[in-house]
């Protein structure tokens, strides 16, 4: 497990940091995707697929081809407070 980590880490390095390696059944095949902190220069190659990479977002990656398919948004809250959420005593941000 820990060698497929790597390799796939060493595959992703072009685009970006691997964070994540998801995977699921579909029709009884085996689908993998990678998910990956994209480089801060990297926009995507293909142009026809209209992602569009903001801060913070992540690339979504179809482990075969190594083609780009997606991009999960993940905007950062501001922190509420001077030194940032406590989740031991701070409510949850609504």
């Amino acid at each position: 497990m820990l060698q497929s980590m790597q390799g796939a880490c060493a595959l992703c390095e072009p685009l970006g940091r691997l964070e994540y390696v998801v995977e699921s059944r579909h029709e009884g095949r085996l689908e993998t995707w990678y998910v990956v902190r994209p480089h801060r220069g990297y926009v995507p190659r293909d142009r026809a697929l209209g992602l569009s990479l903001t801060p913070g977002s992540r690339l979504v990656v179809e482990a075969e081809s190594l083609r780009p398919v997606g991009v999960l948004e993940s905007p950062l809250p501001d922190a509420p407070h001077p030194a940032g959420y406590n989740p031991y005593f701070d409510l949850p941000p609504a």
